[in-house]
């Protein structure tokens, strides 16, 4: 009997929490069948609280006119696309206007370019958030309480810190095990080995690379891998490649999900389902070209999306960095549900020191959060001692100090004989695919 459900649920709702409530809705909505209608219902009220409480949007939606009896997602054409450089440049006018008067935290995310952006997040997008997330770990086969791996970034572990008390007590109490990907050692990924196959769980959760690079040492190393559950990754792009070398080694069906920190999980591949299932009450993907017109379904073009929950700052039509394809439906319309066909998505180089501990290229993006001098930046592996930070820099000279714990973070991983140098260049050559690539391994393995 699995008791740490109702316990968690419970004691969550005693908190305040609204996310149990939520779980409850989402979990018999589903279950009744799903259509557009809850997002166009979604769409229709984001709109009408931006008319009235975000200074940014006010002024858009005056010049786009009443909605009146448009269908909402015809009127979104009407409003440009939210660029990064448009939200910097439009911050304070983006932030609801009720803003003090509530609960709200910074959020940030180098994104697919490598450019960070501060968001604004309220406590009912951080509820809706964690009820999805947990309905969608439910479709997977992992229930609330069930065993959960997460195979996923730790900056604590790797620099020596332990988790909290509260931290440890709910790990306990949802019983979630956490596997660090931010640094695979080989005595580290024999463990990871170790406890995939003790705690059996229900599903694991993992970075794309990660699981894949996981995969490929247990085949090499010739380790005994007990077949599991459900793989789910996220955190970058599964390719083909990966997904069946996982498949492969782990013994079981893959998923992908496809989120971001801006505006959390947009899709996620289902059992029996056919591409990535974009959950109603959050999100409306659209699929533009370069010139911010649409392209017919099953095309690829930029994923540009509507979060439909954060309204401390709405973000709209947001041009989120990626690339993908909507899924062509055998009845189009405003009641048909949205499916991405596939995501391009992001591009993370896995790094390698001299010993082949494998260090995800997203450790060092994190070093880079939340300074206000970084406008843009590329991380290069040129050697396995060697790595080079591209910035261009924005709001004056970065200080000698944050250089400094940069550097002696990334030796802390890299091995303390790591050559460490900053370059400052006055703007980034993008990749061919007109991406940048914002970690980039030279180191072959």
């Amino acid at each position: 009997m699995n008791l740490r459900k109702p316990v968690y649920l419970s004691y969550a709702a005693a908190r305040g929490y609204r996310f149990p409530a939520l779980l409850s809705q989402y979990r018999r909505e589903y279950a009744r069948g799903l259509d557009g209608e809850i997002t166009t219902v979604g769409l229709v009220q984001l709109l009408r609280h931006c008319r009235t409480s975000v200074e940014y949007y006010k002024e858009l939606l005056a010049e786009a006119g009443d909605i009146g009896h448009d269908d909402p997602r015809d009127y979104l054409r009407r409003l440009p696309v939210l660029t990064k450089e448009t939200i910097r440049a439009n911050f304070d006018k983006l932030r609801c206007r009720a803003l003090r008067t509530g609960k709200w935290s910074y959020n940030t995310s180098g994104g697919s370019t490598g450019e960070p952006i501060i968001i604004v997040q309220d406590s009912e997008y951080e509820d809706r958030s964690k009820a999805i997330g947990l309905l969608l770990q439910g479709l997977l086969g992992c229930d609330v309480g069930e065993p959960l791996v997460r195979l996923w970034g730790s900056e604590r572990d790797i620099e020596g810190s332990t988790r909290s008390p509260k931290a440890r007590f709910f790990n306990w109490l949802t019983n979630t095990t956490w596997m660090n990907a931010f640094r695979m050692s080989p005595e580290q990924m024999r463990r990871f080995v170790g406890i995939l196959n003790r705690e059996r769980p229900r599903l694991i959760v993992a970075y794309a690379q990660a699981a894949y690079e996981l995969a490929r040492f247990v085949e090499r190393e010739q380790l005994v891998l007990a077949p599991q559950n459900a793989v789910v990754t996220s955190a970058g792009t599964l390719y083909g490649f990966m997904r069946q070398k996982i498949a492969q080694v782990f013994g079981c069906q893959v998923y992908n999900l496809y989120g971001s920190r801006e505006v959390s999980d947009m899709a996620c591949e289902l059992p029996g389902t056919d591409g990535l299932w974009v959950a109603p009450w959050s999100h409306y993907i659209e699929i533009l070209d370069d010139e911010a017109k649409p392209v017919p379904a099953g095309a690829e073009g930029n994923i540009v999306v509507t979060c439909l929950t954060n309204y401390a700052m709405p973000l709209i039509r947001y041009w989120i960095g990626d690339r993908g394809a909507l899924r062509p439906e055998v009845k189009p319309g405003r009641t048909t549900p949205q499916f991405l066909k596939h995501v391009s998505g992001r591009n993370v180089d896995v790094f390698r020191t001299r010993d082949q501990t494998l260090i995800d290229g997203e450790y060092f993006t994190h070093l880079l959060y939340f300074r206000p001098w970084v406008w843009g930046f590329q991380v290069i592996q040129r050697s396995y001692d060697r790595v080079s930070f591209r910035v261009v820099r924005r709001n004056g000279e970065p200080p000698q100090g944050e250089l400094e714990e940069i550097a002696a973070k990334a030796r802390l991983v890299m091995g303390p004989d790591c050559q460490v140098d900053f370059e400052f260049p006055a703007e980034l050559p993008p990749h061919p695919s007109g991406k940048y690539r914002y970690t980039i391994s030279q180191v072959g393995s």
